[in-house]
């Protein structure tokens, strides 16, 4: 947040390596030219040039950015990174975003840097995120015909179920505070296995439908082991995902035993 409550952004402006390649033709004869061995004298309009590709890009995620609706009072741009230092970059952000205030700190170059060493003592410095993916995991619905393919059918003692759905926890672009916590029981459907896998997903998209979309991809899983049952007797599971500074702990409860297991992964 800026100053008085309002919404800002963080843009985080880097350039990992840069080549130029400088050929031997007539139109760059008048361009580039060196003083001596050391000394490359480039002009300032074939210079300027060199950056454009990497700024068009940058207003690109940008605009894109703000169409999301949940970015609609954002008024201020807090520009860290090294590449943030450089005037070009400023000079079209600025022409870029007249009506938005463009801030630069000091020394941007070490700003995420020096964030990540506050944010290592002081995690609750950061009271909300807005997630990047949506989480979930696989789930067995029964199957309808209206609503499933053919080719996720399976039968699993005795019931036709589809498989591979992706049951949503968090969704993407969802504000979350630390410590929030989604939940949900489910029913473990083969009780004759010695344990349960509980995988985690993500994914890019707002509303996966399975765990197999081409958008999805599988964070991490959590084996737990299911006691022996006797015949006719179910198990219930407790799922929960909660979020927490750059991790996400999923945790898994046996209801019958109150036996925990648990596992972490990185929060993206």
């Amino acid at each position: 947040m800026a100053p008085g409550g309002e919404v800002c952004l963080v843009l985080h402006v880097t350039v990992t390596w840069c080549t130029i390649t400088i050929q031997n033709s007539d139109k760059l004869v008048e361009s580039v030219s060196f003083s001596t061995p050391q000394k490359l004298f480039v002009n300032p309009e074939v210079f300027r040039k060199l950056f454009k590709p990497t700024i068009d890009a940058l207003f690109k995620h940008l605009d894109k950015l703000f169409k999301d609706p949940n970015l609609y009072d954002l008024h201020h741009i807090i520009m860290v990174g090294g590449f943030s230092e450089c005037e070009l970059v400023q000079t079209a952000m600025r022409n870029k975003f007249p009506n938005r205030k463009i801030i630069i700190p000091d020394e941007a170059g070490l700003a995420v840097l020096r964030g990540a060493v506050l944010f290592g003592h002081q995690p609750k410095k950061i009271g909300k995120r807005i997630l990047r993916k949506t989480y979930g995991i696989q789930s067995w619905p029964e199957w309808d015909a209206e609503l499933h393919p053919e080719t996720k059918r399976v039968r699993i003692d005795g019931v036709d179920r589809c498989k591979d759905v992706f049951y949503k926890f968090a969704v993407k672009g969802e504000k979350v505070e630390d410590g929030h916590s989604s939940g949900q029981i489910f029913q473990a459907l083969k009780t004759d296995e010695k344990t349960l896998e509980c995988t985690v997903y993500i994914s890019d998209d707002t509303n996966p439908r399975y765990v197999t979309d081409p958008s999805c991809q599988r964070l991490g899983n959590l084996v737990v082991p299911i006691p022996p049952l006797k015949k006719g007797e179910t198990l219930e599971i407790e799922e929960t995902m909660i979020f927490g500074g750059a991790e996400l702990l999923f945790r898994a409860k046996n209801m019958k035993t109150g036996e925990i297991c648990e596992s972490q992964f990185e929060l993206y």
